[in-house]
């Protein structure tokens, strides 16, 4: 069984991958460069996790229909919650400091980290969640979202490594005392995304061969 997996992103792939094989699923995924994608990057335009991860399914939808592709599509989008900043950078996570650095490149990459530090300015609740919404759509146009969540807090200070995700290295899951880019590889994958892509890819399977045997 051949799946879509709307993105180019190889950490994302490779996670992927990596969930394919831990739970021993007979499937292949195609990333869009597989598909021969040449509509660049997909406008995230929706208020919501959810909006947005149905938004780049349905784009790549329209996409195969009109190449002849018929695989069901994986999409996710994913955030970090910040409660006392009444959400934020929630969906905008990926580009939560875009202006600052299109107003002054020599800014590290990271600045979202610092900008996020800034905007907390050392106020005592860091309470934050990062969220994970993923979509499966099929064939037919059908499609199920499923949902992944951990708790934690934001730190006083960034914590090295700084790699992408970024805000990894502010994040502490709840229950620990390290952040999110410190944690081994077995730890990750009891975290939001990787349950939230578990989850799907499972039940897409099953669903799939359900829609087959019909």
């Amino acid at each position: 069984m051949k799946v879509i997996f709307g993105t180019t992103n190889k950490r994302k792939i490779e996670d992927l991958k990596t969930i394919i094989d831990n739970n021993n699923l007979d499937l292949e995924i195609l990333t869009l460069s597989d598909i021969g994608w040449n509509l660049g990057e997909i406008e995230e335009n929706g208020t919501t996790l959810e909006e947005n991860s149905l938004i780049k399914a349905q784009t790549i939808y329209s996409f195969c229909k009109q190449n002849d592709i018929n695989y069901p599509i994986i999409t996710d989008d994913a955030g970090l919650f910040v409660d006392v900043l009444n959400g934020e950078p929630g969906i905008y996570t990926a580009r939560y400091a875009d202006e600052e650095l299109k107003n002054n490149p020599e800014l590290p990459k990271y600045e979202c980290v610092n900008k996020l530090l800034r905007n907390l300015n050392n106020l005592e609740n860091r309470k934050a969640k990062y969220k994970c919404v993923v979509t499966c759509m099929f064939e037919n146009g059908e499609y199920f979202q499923t949902k992944g969540e951990s708790e934690g807090s934001i730190s006083n200070e960034i914590i090295e490594p700084i790699n992408k995700p970024y805000f990894y290295s502010v994040f502490i899951l709840t229950g620990e005392n390290r952040t999110f880019n410190l944690l081994t590889k077995e730890e990750i994958k009891e975290t939001y995304r990787y349950k939230a892509l578990e989850k799907t890819l499972r039940k897409c399977v099953k669903i799939w061969f359900e829609l087959k045997s019909e």
